[in-house]
């Protein structure tokens, strides 16, 4: 072999191993990031999960499932017209998708494609027959906006090539008078509202998350402060949406005094860090809490009006 063919088979060499070295690394640090909840798919990690518990005496199956019940719930599903081409991914969860189902359809939609009849809806990734037969009653296509936003992706494309896109193309829906639950509406539905943009609208949603849902649109004035945002509305802003909106509260996701954790409680937005360990700490001494009276010493009368929708004392805790 020649100098030059050895030289090449070393380079070659050289190659193949930076190659492998960058996968091996690559695949490191994939390991080591954080997964999202929302594409962590949960069927096979359950599965397993109960052979473990299978193989437990009956005490310590009660007490497993239940952590297990408490670090990763149900997904709670409540059926009810939805469109595809606007709903959030909220509200996709709610109806019954998979989040990573939700997810995906997003970014289709995000790509620039629409809807526009109800069997389409069956390409989706993962969506099954079943599946499919469930939400086919609920699914409610509006084909004018749609119409509305592949004109609208027609006309950024045409700006972004030097054209002139209509103004108008960039709103899908006029905006009307309605009623809404705060507690169900997705960020598209809010902004069918007077006075509410999607900043506004994903602040909503995000402090409904926060708090586990809404028992009073009165709540909304607490989102300034809470989040320290200067560009919320202002107090008379939020007037004039408060007769527009209403509060389901039996869709409030309560908390299990009985049982929750310290970081569980300091989540909510009523109750902070110490308030949370001070809970903890009595729980431990009395055993159980049976009602808002046990907590007089940690909230003040006014602190436990306003968590008392929240908090669950029953012996389900």
């Amino acid at each position: 072999m020649s100098k030059k063919q050895w030289i090449g088979f070393a380079i070659l060499v050289l190659l193949v191993t930076a190659v492998e070295l960058c996968v091996r690394l690559t695949d490191r640090w994939l390991d080591r990031q954080p997964k999202d909840e929302l594409l962590v798919f949960q069927p096979e990690r359950e599965e397993a999960f109960q052979h473990y518990l299978d193989s437990l005496s009956e005490a310590e199956y009660a007490t497993r499932q239940a952590r297990y019940a408490a670090r990763y719930p149900k997904q709670v599903i409540r059926l009810r017209p939805f469109d595809p081409n606007t709903a959030d991914s909220t509200l996709l969860v709610t109806v019954g998708l998979k989040p990573w189902m939700a997810h995906n359809l997003i970014r289709y939609r995000q790509a620039g494609k629409v809807f526009r009849q109800k069997d389409e809806l069956r390409r989706l990734y993962g969506m099954t027959d079943s599946l499919y037969a469930t939400l086919a009653p609920y699914i409610q296509i509006d084909t004018l906006a749609n119409d509305t936003v592949s004109r609208f992706h027609q006309g950024l494309i045409g700006g972004m090539l030097g054209s002139n896109a209509d103004s108008s193309l960039f709103s899908c829906h006029s905006k009307r008078d309605t009623v809404l639950d705060l507690n169900t509406a997705d960020t598209a539905e809010l902004q069918l509202l007077r006075g509410i943009g999607r900043y506004t609208a994903v602040q909503i949603v995000r402090y409904r998350q926060a708090l586990g849902g809404y028992y009073s649109p009165n709540q909304l004035y607490e989102i300034s402060q809470y989040y320290n945002l200067p560009h919320f509305p202002s107090a008379e802003r939020i007037d004039s949406l408060l007769p527009h909106l209403f509060a389901d509260t039996t869709l409030i996701t309560p908390i299990h005094v009985n049982r929750a954790s310290v970081k569980q409680l300091q989540r909510h937005p009523y109750i902070s860090y110490p308030q949370a360990q001070q809970l903890y700490d009595l729980r431990r001494r009395k055993l159980r809490l049976s009602s808002l009276d046990d907590l007089s010493a940690i909230f003040n009368p006014d602190e436990r009006r306003r968590l008392a929708p929240y908090l669950r004392f029953t012996a389900q805790d």
